[in-house]
Order: structure tokens, then C-alpha cells, then sequence
């Protein structure tokens, strides 16, 4: 069972001279908190700022990495046009597409952790309120989560696109998109949960206790990110929302990083069968259908799981100090 009760043991009265060199710290640490006001549960004098330098050294870090990393790429493909990429920048047989427009996104997760770090100084708090990633918990749920979106996405899209597929000639270029996706993907997908939920949710909760302000507050931002029709804008807004309350519950961003990487990579890994799979668009009434159905199903189901397992309540979430604890079979 999870130990759900991650209150530190008292500590023993302070020794030290007052105001001494060494003098001790309070006896207690600051209350367990849930996951948006992790940065709470840190012995920090000050507060207020603190949000702000996570957000401004993220940003920074984001933009310096891109011009390290995909800057090079850019210019690698006007010299050399196998390298280059596709006018539109999407196709799934272009590895420079696939490095561009995934790896972009994948930088996102060493920005937050060093934003996260330079901010309340842990960077593990943005993983979990266990100050880390807790992949026990993702490898459990990663049993029942997986074969469902390969059913959903892989094999009934195959289906259902039948006519459609097209495979491809197999060449260095194809393989080496296709696996660029498999790595990258994950990665991805970590990437903008740290930066949709993790950021803006401990940015907000650092100064105010309600979850849902830090839950909602994103979810524009990472609408206009898809270029879907309005149909598919509700999926997102949707998918953006649950993945936030997820992360509340459960104390962290394993199971929304999960949901979201089982997701896309299922989709990616048929892209190049089926062209224009996942270029954004217009969607109809069956594609909402088809992504809202196994994500709310899986969604609620997590979160009657976790909370049995946990010990919690259905409306309680999942609290910690922030500090790097031994597995206890979660």
C-alpha cells in the first residue's frame, strides 16, 4: 500500500546556542502539502518571488537550448538538403521534421526541472511530491493503460483507415523518423506536462491554495498550441483539464505523462501508414469520440485506483514534504 502519510518524523530538540553558528533549525518541517503547493512544503523564508524566477530561468533556459540544439539543424538542412525539413514541418517520414517538432518540445523538460531547481531549489518537487519520478506507480498503471490505447489508436485506426494505408519504402530517412518518434515521443510528452502542469500549477499554488485556478489557468495556452477545429479544441481543453487534476490527486506527473505518452506514441507509430494521420485540422464527431472515450474511462478508473491504494478519499489528494524517500511499493 502507499504510504500516503509522508508527515516527517519529529526531530530532536535543538542543542545549538541561540543564534550561534549552527544554531538548529525549527524542530518541525513545514506541513505535507499536495502537489500545486509543493514549493509549501519547503523550509523557505520568503515565498512570493519565487514563482517568478522559475518561470524566467525556464524561459531562458528553453529558448538558449533551441538555439543550441535546433538552430544547428536549421542550417544543417540548408547546406545539406537531405537534412533538410518539409515545408510543412510535420511529415512523419522526415527525420528533421520528426527531431524539429519533437525534440523542441523535449527540451521543455530540462528548462522546468532547471527553472524548478533555481525557484524553491528542488528541482524533484516539479516530479512528484515525493521530490522524484516514481516509476513503480507508472509501471503499474502502464499495464492497463498501454494495451488500451494500442487497441483504440493502433488497431482500430488501421481499421477503420484501411483504405487509406499506404506503406512506405523502407530507407535509412523512414527508419530513422520512426525511431526518432519512439525516443522522442515520451520525452515530448513529459515536456508539456512539466510545462502546462507542473509550472503553472506550483506557480499559482506557491501563492494560492486552490488547485483549480492553476489547473484551468493553462489550459488556453496549450489549446492555441493545436491547430485543430473547434471540435478537436475540446478534446484539448478536456484532455488539458483531466491530465491537471490527475497530477492534483496523485501527487505528481507520472500517470498524466503516461496517459499522454501512450497517446501520442500509438498515434505517431501508425503515422507513417496513413498520410496526413496527424497533420491538425479539422476533426468529426467520431475522431472526439474516439480520444475522449479511453482517456476520461482511464482517467476516472486512475482515480479510484489510486485513491484505494492510497488510503485517500475520492476528493482528497495525494500530500508529501518534497523530499527523496526509499520506495514503499508505489
Amino acid at each position: 500500500m502507499i504510504d500516503h502519510d509522508l508527515r516527517p518524523p519529529p526531530q530532536p530538540p535543538a542543542t545549538s546556542a541561540p543564534g550561534g553558528i549552527g544554531a538548529a533549525l525549527p524542530a518541525t518541517l513545514p506541513e505535507p502539502q499536495p502537489y500545486h503547493r509543493a514549493a509549501r512544503a519547503l523550509r523557505h523564508r520568503r515565498y512570493w518571488w519565487r514563482p517568478l524566477v522559475a518561470l524566467v530561468v525556464t524561459a531562458v533556459v528553453f529558448v538558449v537550448m533551441n538555439l543550441q540544439v535546433m538552430a544547428p539543424l536549421l542550417i544543417a538542412g540548408e547546406i545539406w538538403p537531405a537534412a533538410a525539413t518539409s515545408p510543412s514541418l510535420t511529415d512523419p517520414l522526415n527525420p528533421a521534421d520528426q527531431f524539429l517538432g519533437l525534440g523542441m518540445l523535449a527540451l521543455l523538460v530540462p528548462a522546468v526541472l532547471v527553472g524548478t531547481l533555481a525557484g524553491y531549489g528542488r528541482a524533484g518537487i516539479a516530479l512528484s511530491v515525493r521530490g522524484r519520478f516514481r516509476w513503480g506507480l507508472l509501471g503499474r498503471a502502464a499495464l492497463v493503460v498501454a494495451p488500451v490505447y494500442v487497441v483504440v489508436n493502433l488497431v482500430l485506426n488501421l481499421i477503420l483507415e484501411r483504405e487509406a494505408i499506404v506503406v512506405p519504402q523502407l530507407g535509412v530517412g523512414v527508419v530513422l523518423a520512426w525511431l526518432l518518434v519512439l525516443v522522442l515521443a515520451p520525452l515530448q510528452c513529459a515536456g508539456e506536462e512539466l510545462a502546462f502542469r507542473a509550472l503553472p500549477m506550483q506557480m499559482l499554488g506557491t501563492w494560492l491554495r486552490w488547485p483549480l485556478i492553476g489547473i484551468l489557468v493553462p489550459v488556453p495556452l496549450f489549446m492555441l498550441g493545436h491547430g485543430y477545429s473547434w471540435m478537436g479544441q475540446i478534446d484539448i481543453a478536456l484532455f488539458a483539464i483531466v491530465m491537471g487534476l490527475l497530477a492534483w490527486k496523485t501527487g505528481g506527473l507520472e500517470l498524466p505523462i503516461l496517459l499522454h505518452t501512450a497517446n501520442n506514441w500509438t498515434l505517431f507509430a501508425i503515422a507513417p501508414l496513413i498520410p496526413g494521420f496527424t497533420e491538425q485540422g479539422e476533426v468529426e464527431l467520431l475522431g472526439l469520440l474516439l480520444a475522449l472515450a479511453p482517456m476520461l474511462l482511464l482517467a476516472a478508473g486512475i482515480w479510484w485506483w489510486y485513491s484505494r491504494r492510497a488510503g485517500l478519499r475520492l476528493g482528497e489528494p495525494q500530500r508529501g514534504s518534497g523530499a527523496t524517500l526509499p520506495p514503499t511499493g508505489e
